[in-house]
């Protein structure tokens, strides 16, 4: 027969009794009599950070520029083709030849089309000099801040813009009108080439490309354009949901990666449309958008993919958490060891996120240190322990310290219990 082990079940029990006893009167304790601690096994630090605020997208790379070629029956009778599709063509380039049907009405059509071209370059100098004379006002001038850069009249009740802003403005339009400028002025060079071949050869002419590109498609059948000339330079095009619409607008910074290369770079969000590509009642409406890069790479072709991160919001140089470390229920608070070293609840305000870090507006500062676990265990205005970890202990230095030095921290040791 097995023999009862009666010291072990007697030991069991007094053990269970202590702890019900002890839990009954904590719960008893209305008056807080008993000195209550919080347990903490794993901290975290706020620290200052950067952070941003992303919107995840695809678009893919496109030519920044598209160019269209036509040729007027009218006039003559087309020829022949001088390039094919995927030649790379430059300002000046022959692209294709016609003969000319009526020799003085065409005469009469090219001089009337350089007289249009030299009138609209020249108007488009006197433009670029009257910005560039533009004085831009420090403090700005309400009476006159929009007269260049605006078209709309009704401006009396709009704050008028920076210093900065208005100089920002007026470098873009000069931008604007000198691309432009240099556009009208390739067309003049190609027409005055085209009269000039007709008054020196008579019957035949070479049409010139006022455009430096690829020649992306040729229309055999004449239909028009053509010819479809495309800029060498790659943007980037895609669309947004109109969930998201609201939350991008143009110079947002954008972050680029291309698998298809694992190229990474940066760019700037140039236009977003306020019309979407479609308007369907059953479907949410998507709208187009452009990222330009400085300095894309030479490997890079238009109809590759790439994944982007459009930042939409920053908040720099602020106190941050990691989001385990905050709590909720009616308000978001954390538990932080105070300069006392006392554990206090503490009520929070928060930012934005990123990858669990969050912004911390209001309620904590640097460096502050946050209980994160056991989240059971913490209790307001209250001393706490942690476990000790023997794996940073120094035991053999311990043992080699003097004789008295170890009896005397023994001794206040036992003493401060």
């Amino acid at each position: 027969m097995k023999k009862i082990n009666v010291k072990g079940r007697i030991l069991g029990i007094l053990i269970v009794a202590f702890v019900t006893t002890n839990a009954f009167l904590i719960f008893l304790d209305e008056g807080e009599q008993v000195d209550r601690k919080s347990y903490i096994n794993e901290w975290s630090k706020t620290i200052t950070y950067d952070l941003f605020e992303k919107m995840d997208t695809k678009a893919v790379f496109t030519s920044e520029e598209t160019e269209p070629v036509y040729f007027n029956e009218d006039v003559g009778s087309f020829n022949e083709f001088l390039v094919e599709e995927g030649d790379t063509v430059s300002e000046g380039d022959d692209l294709y030849t016609y003969d000319v049907l009526n020799y003085y009405q065409e005469e009469s059509r090219l001089e009337s089309e350089v007289s249009r071209l030299e009138e609209e370059i020249d108007a488009i100098e006197d433009l670029i000099n009257e910005i560039e004379s533009y004085r831009v006002p420090d403090p700005p001038d309400t009476n006159d801040n929009s007269s260049l850069f605006n078209n709309n009249s009704d401006t009396s009740d709009a704050t008028p813009p920076s210093y900065v802003e208005t100089e920002y403005m007026k470098e873009e339009k000069i931008a604007e009108q000198e691309a432009e400028l240099a556009k009208q002025e390739a067309m003049l060079e190609m027409v005055e080439d085209q009269l000039d071949q007709l008054q020196d050869e008579g019957d035949r002419i070479t049409v010139t490309s006022a455009f430096s590109g690829t020649v992306s498609e040729i229309s055999e059948d004449l239909d028009a354009p053509l010819l479809t000339l495309e800029s060498t330079n790659l943007v980037l095009e895609g669309t947004i949901p109109e969930q998201e619409r609201k939350e991008i607008e143009e110079e947002m910074v954008v972050e680029i990666h291309v698998p298809e290369l694992e190229y990474e770079t940066t760019g700037t969000l140039t236009s977003v449309d306020d019309y979407p590509e479609e308007v369907e009642v059953h479907r949410s409406s998507r709208y187009p958008f452009k990222v330009s890069l400085e300095n894309p790479s030479e490997e890079l072709l238009a109809g590759y993919h790439a994944d982007l991160k459009i930042i939409t919001d920053d908040a720099l140089g602020v106190v941050t958490a990691v989001e385990k470390a905050l709590e909720t229920e009616e308000n978001l608070y954390a538990w932080v060891m105070n300069e006392e070293g006392i554990l206090e609840r503490r009520d929070i305000e928060t930012g934005i996120e990123e990858q669990s870090l969050v912004e911390i507006i209001s309620g904590l500062e640097d460096s502050e240190w946050l209980a994160v676990a056991p989240k059971d265990e913490f209790r307001n205005e209250t001393i706490f322990f942690t476990p000790l970890h023997t794996d940073d202990l120094r035991v053999r230095q311990m043992f080699k310290m003097e004789r008295q030095s170890i009896l005397t921290y023994g001794l206040l040791g036992i003493l401060s219990r």
